[in-house]
């Protein structure tokens, strides 16, 4: 069994990439155009057809988008499903049955009505790549891999390279010592770098864009649904939510009903139903005091921090109301034994020392930094500001 966050989030980026195509056109559509009414839940499938020889579904994500919230549900890809009688591993279905079947089968699990789906594969790194390209990626050391069968032929050397379409596509399929896990952040890696690009293409290279991703993906989606759904999400909080499971004695993974229940009501209220896991987790904002050079804060935030118990989101913003010559860490309501054990994760994920604040008014300018940056800090335990020493 391999449940991995991180490759669904990586996919995930991927697909709000893939969104953002279309905000400049935003304005070109009445809202009324679009047949999508809130809420609305639509399915993401991530596939690597390449490299696995098969059209099974590496990623499965419900989402869901209210007026100020998106819930973003992983479904283990080896969860077990009765399929006509047949027990099923999830991510087989598409492969057997069709996307029909698989959609039918989480609107069972979920309760709700599923309107669009999206699937795409890794060809699309090297598709949108040769749009935007040259393509900067900082690289972390050197990468040289030759396989014939796959057709990969890589040799990267350590430091910032330009990149082409294809060898974007090479820098993500690379597997080295780190497996699953160093493939998984080369992918985010690489959709933060593609963003960048794309910010700074004209007119036409969206346009041109737009046209690919509808050409070079299997989708329900229409232009005016896309710029309705990214008119409402752009500025929504952002949840992440786990499917109830239970491991069996012979290593199986099964619904876990009990808590089903809990989950089917906050995917219709879209309010959070808490159980004993979700209870012990310290909910922590990380954000930054200095202009980076590099762009992919979010990756690194996310490829160092290994602690469990911790619900974490990025702002990738500059907070300017403390010196950079530190970083600092808030605490609210969090007895003093457990502020120890915080610092100590901070200091050893992050490598450097972090100052408390005790300052109401450098709270209060934090708090309204956040706020400006449309977060909502009552949902966070911890606020760290990070300097440039990492």
């Amino acid at each position: 069994m391999r449940l991995n966050i991180l490759r669904i989030v990586s996919f995930v980026l991927l697909f709000i990439l893939l969104i953002s195509f279309f905000v400049p056109f935003i304005k070109i559509f009445d809202e009324r155009e679009s047949k999508i009414e809130l809420p609305y839940y639509f399915l993401i499938l991530g596939r690597d057809e390449d490299l696995e020889n098969s059209v099974r579904t590496d990623v499965i994500m419900l989402g869901a988008l209210n007026e100020d919230k998106i819930l973003l549900l992983s479904i283990p890809r080896d969860l077990l499903v009765n399929i006509n009688g047949n027990e099923r591993r999830i991510n087989s279905i598409y492969e057997l049955y069709g996307i029909e079947t698989l959609m039918r089968e989480i609107e069972n699990l979920t309760d709700v009505s599923i309107q669009d789906y999206i699937i795409f594969d890794y060809s699309i790194f090297k598709e949108v790549g040769d749009l935007f390209a040259p393509i900067d990626i900082y690289i972390e050391k050197d990468m040289k891999y030759v396989d014939y069968h796959q057709n990969l032929f890589i040799d990267f050397k350590m430091g910032y390279n330009q990149l082409s379409g294809e060898e974007l596509l090479y820098y993500v399929r690379y597997r080295d010592e780190s497996g699953d896990l160093g493939r998984i952040e080369r992918q985010k890696n690489a959709v933060f770098s593609l963003l960048n690009e794309a910010k700074n293409g004209g007119i036409s290279k969206i346009i041109e864009a737009a046209t690919l991703v509808l050409n070079h993906t299997i989708n329900t989606f229409e232009i005016t649904d896309l710029i309705y759904l990214y008119s409402f999400g752009k500025d929504a909080q952002l949840d992440f939510l786990s499917f109830p499971y239970i491991i069996t004695e012979k290593g199986y993974l099964v619904i876990n009903e009990k808590e089903l229940t809990n989950l089917k009501h906050t995917l219709k209220t879209f309010e959070m139903s808490f159980n004993v896991s979700t209870d012990k987790k310290v909910w922590m904002l990380v954000t930054k005091n200095f202009d980076s050079k590099v762009y992919n804060f979010y990756t690194y935030v996310f490829s160092v921090w290994k602690k469990p118990n911790y619900q974490i989101k990025v702002l990738d913003e500059v907070f300017r109301g403390l010196p950079s010559t530190h970083s600092y860490v808030f605490f609210k309501d969090i007895e003093e034994e457990k502020k120890e054990t915080i610092k100590s994760d901070l200091k050893e994920s992050f490598g450097t020392d972090f100052l408390e604040i005790t300052d109401k008014n450098k709270y209060f300018e934090l708090i309204d930094f956040i706020a400006s940056n449309l977060v909502n800090s009552l949902d966070y335990d911890v606020l760290v500001i990070l300097n440039d020493r990492w």
